[in-house]
C-alpha cells in the first residue's frame, strides 16, 4: 500500500507537469521589470559573489514551489488519507504523517538559505554603495559643499542605503519566492478545477485579482512620496544633531542649550510624523488586499453551494484559492517596502549624479617641486553669477613673504583658494612656474603647496598619523624633526602615549595652543 501510494504521489506530480495553468501576471509582476531596471546598476556590485546570488534564487525558486505546490498537495490527498480511509496500515499512516513535516523541511531549509544568502549580498550592495558615495563625495569640488547640510549628506550615505539595502534584501527575497508561490498555487488551483470540471473557481480568482492590483498602484505612488519625505526629514534631524556635537563649546558659551533643544524636538517631532504617514500606507496595503480577497472567497462560496460541490472540494478548492491570494499580498507589502527603497535610490542617485567639475588633465605636464613663482593673469571669479574678483593682474615673486589684507568678504580667502584649485577661475588663468595649475595634476600640484587653516582641523587618530598627513610615506624621524621644528615635540612627549596618543574627534584631547603647532607641509 504504501508504495501504491508513493507511485500516485508521483504520479499526481507528473500530472501537474504539463497543466502549469494560463500564464498569469499578478498586479506588481510587470512593475517588477521597471523596478529591476531601477536596481540593475547596483546589483552589479554582486559580480563576485555570484555563486551566493544563485543559492538565494535557487533556495527562493524551491521554498515558493514547495508552498504552492505543497500546500494544496496535501489538502487535496494528505486530509482526505487520514478521515476517510479506514483501513490504512502502520507504515501507510507514518508515510502519510510524515508529508507535511518533509514539506515544511523543505521550505524551512531553503527559506533559511535564502534569507542568510539574501542578507549576505544586500551587506555587499551596502557596503560598496557607501564606499561609492563616499569616493564621489572625496571628489566633489568644495562649491559643492557650501549649500548641502552636512546632516543631509549623512543621511543619504548611512540612513538612505539601510533603506534602500533593506529594499534590496526584501526584493531579493520575495520577488523570486512569491511569484514563485503563486506561479505553484495557480498551477494547482487550474489542475483542480480541470480535475472538477469547473473552472468557476478559477474565473473567479481571474476577475478579483484586477481589484486587488488597484489599491497596490495607488498605494505605493502615495508612499513613495511619503517616504522621500520622511527621509528629508531625517536629513534635518541628522544635522541637527551634527551642527550640536560641532559646536558644543559655542553652545555652552552662549547658553543656547534649551534653543538647541526646542529645535532638535521639533526636528524630531516632524520626523515621527512623516514616519507615520509612511507606515499608514504601508500597513494599509494587505488589509485591503485581505479584504478584497474574501470577497472572492464569498463568491467562489456561493458558487460551491449552487452546484452542490461536496464539502471536501470545497476544503481543498477554498483553501488552494486563499494560497493563491496570500503571495499577492506579500507582493503587495513588497511593493511597499521596495517604494521607500525607490525614494532612499532618488536622494542617493541626485547626490552620485553631481558632476565632479574640478578633474585632472587628460595630459598632465609632470612637475617636481616647483620653485613657487606664481603669476595671476587676468583671473575673474564669482559665486552664482556673483564676481568677488574681477581681471586681476598679479605676480608674485618665489622665496618671498607676502600678506594679503582687506575687508571681510573683500575676496582674501578665495583668491588663496584659487592657487590649489579648490575653485577654477572663471575668466583668465593663475599660473605657478610659467604652468598653468590647470595643466597639474591635482595631487603634484597641492603636494607642492601647504595649508595652515585659520581652524585647526585635526583627525581622529593619533598624533603620529595627524602630522603623517602632510605627507604620508614620511618615516618616523622625519615625523619627529617635522614636530620640534613647530616646537610640538615637547608637549607631545609629555603625552600618555606620545606619538601614539589618539587626540579625540576635532582634537578634543589638546588645548587650542597645541592643535595650531600642528606641523605644516611647509616644515616637511
Amino acid at each position: 500500500m504504501v508504495s501504491r501510494t508513493r507511485r500516485f504521489v508521483l504520479k499526481t506530480a507528473g500530472k501537474l507537469r504539463p497543466r502549469l495553468g494560463p500564464r498569469f501576471r499578478g498586479p506588481a509582476l510587470p512593475a517588477m521589470t521597471s523596478v529591476l531596471h531601477r536596481f540593475r546598476p547596483y546589483l552589479s556590485y554582486l559580480r563576485p559573489h555570484w555563486r551566493q546570488v544563485g543559492y538565494a534564487l535557487g533556495c527562493g525558486l524551491i521554498t515558493g514551489l514547495a508552498t504552492g505546490l505543497g500546500f494544496p498537495f496535501l489538502l487535496k490527498y494528505v486530509l482526505p488519507a487520514f478521515f476517510q480511509a479506514h483501513n490504512l496500515s502502520t507504515s501507510e499512516l507514518v508515510f502519510l504523517a510524515s508529508l507535511p513535516f518533509w514539506v515544511a523541511l523543505v521550505r524551512g531549509t531553503s527559506g533559511f538559505g535564502q534569507q542568510y544568502y539574501t542578507g549576505y549580498c544586500g551587506q555587499k550592495i551596502l557596503e560598496r554603495l557607501r564606499v561609492r558615495i563616499f569616493d564621489h563625495l572625496q571628489r566633489l569640488q568644495l562649491s559643492f559643499f557650501h549649500n548641502r547640510p552636512a546632516g543631509d549628506l549623512i543621511s543619504r550615505a548611512m540612513t538612505d542605503t539601510v533603506v534602500l539595502q533593506m529594499s534590496l534584501i526584501e526584493f531579493a527575497l520575495n520577488g523570486v519566492r512569491q511569484p514563485f508561490t503563486l506561479i505553484g498555487a495557480v498551477a494547482s488551483l487550474t489542475w483542480l478545477c480541470v480535475q472538477k470540471k469547473s473552472l468557476a473557481f478559477l474565473m473567479i480568482f481571474i476577475v478579483v485579482v484586477p481589484l486587488v492590483a488597484l489599491p497596490i498602484r495607488f498605494l505605493g505612488r502615495r508612499l513613495r512620496k511619503k517616504a522621500n519625505i520622511f527621509q528629508q526629514q531625517m536629513g534635518i534631524l541628522t544635522q541637527r544633531l551634527s551642527q550640536s556635537l560641532a559646536a558644543t563649546k559655542e553652545i555652552r558659551s552662549f547658553c543656547l542649550e534649551d534653543r538647541e533643544l526646542a529645535r532638535f524636538d521639533q526636528a524630531a517631532v516632524e520626523t515621527s510624523r512623516s514616519f507615520l504617514k509612511v507606515v499608514k500606507y504601508n500597513v494599509f496595503v494587505s488589509p485591503i488586499i485581505e479584504v478584497i480577497a474574501t470577497i472572492g472567497i464569498g463568491l467562489a462560496l456561493v458558487y460551491a453551494y449552487h452546484v452542490n460541490i461536496s464539502w471536501n472540494d470545497v476544503v481543498v478548492l477554498g483553501g488552494t484559492f486563499y494560497i493563491c491570494y496570500d503571495p499577492i499580498k506579500r507582493i503587495g507589502d513588497l511593493n511597499s517596502r521596495v517604494q521607500q527603497g525607490l525614494a532612499a535610490l532618488d536622494r542617493i542617485e541626485a547626490l552620485l549624479r553631481e558632476p565632479i567639475t574640478i578633474n585632472d588633465p587628460e595630459k598632465p605636464v609632470e612637475i617636481g617641486r616647483l620653485r613657487g613663482l606664481i603669476e595671476f593673469r587676468g583671473v575673474t571669479f564669482g559665486y552664482v553669477n556673483e564676481n568677488v574678483l574681477h581681471d586681476v593682474n598679479l605676480t608674485i615673486a618665489a622665496g618671498e613673504t607676502y600678506a594679503i589684507v582687506g575687508a571681510s568678504g573683500a575676496g582674501k580667502t578665495t583668491f588663496v583658494s584659487l592657487l590649489p584649485r579648490f575653485f577654477d577661475v572663471t575668466e583668465g588663468a593663475i599660473l605657478i612656474d610659467g604652468h598653468d595649475v590647470r595643466s597639474l595634476r591635482l595631487c603634484d600640484l597641492r603636494r607642492n603647496i601647504a595649508v595652515v587653516p585659520q581652524d585647526p582641523v585635526l583627525f581622529n587618530d593619533t598624533v603620529y598619523n595627524n602630522i603623517l598627513v602632510g605627507r604620508i610615506n614620511a618615516t618616523r624621524d622625519e615625523v619627529v624633526a617635522a614636530a620640534q621644528k613647530a616646537h610640538a615635540h615637547e608637549f607631545i612627549a609629555e603625552l600618555p602615549r606620545g606619538y601614539d596618543t589618539a587626540v579625540g574627534d576635532g582634537g578634543a584631547g589638546l588645548s587650542g595652543g597645541q592643535k595650531q603647532r600642528r606641523p605644516s607641509r611647509a616644515r616637511f
